[in-house]
């Protein structure tokens, strides 16, 4: 029983959400609402990441277009994983 709570309580870990998304589409925002859409590349424990082939958005257009862009995690507002299903 022990084990199977293990496994749960690692699952809810933000950080091993991220780390298991990393090579899949990401979408996340600023706290200056900005918003950044691409590949996750790298990501450490205060949550500074690299994405790759990444869009700028503002109020859902796109501004700008990156090969790769480092964002530093006390900057995130919030993260979606997995935005390869939306849009």
């Amino acid at each position: 029983m022990s084990n199977r709570n293990n496994d749960f309580q690692k699952s809810k870990n933000p950080l091993n959400i991220l780390q298991n998304a990393m090579g899949s589409e990401i979408i996340l925002r600023l706290k200056d609402g900005t918003e950044y859409r691409g590949l996750l590349k790298e990501i450490d424990a205060y949550m500074n990441m690299i994405l790759e082939n990444a869009t700028e958005l503002m109020e859902g257009s796109p501004v700008a277009k990156y090969s790769e862009i480092f964002i530093r995690g006390n900057n995130l507002l919030f993260i979606k994983p997995d935005a390869s299903q939306i849009m």
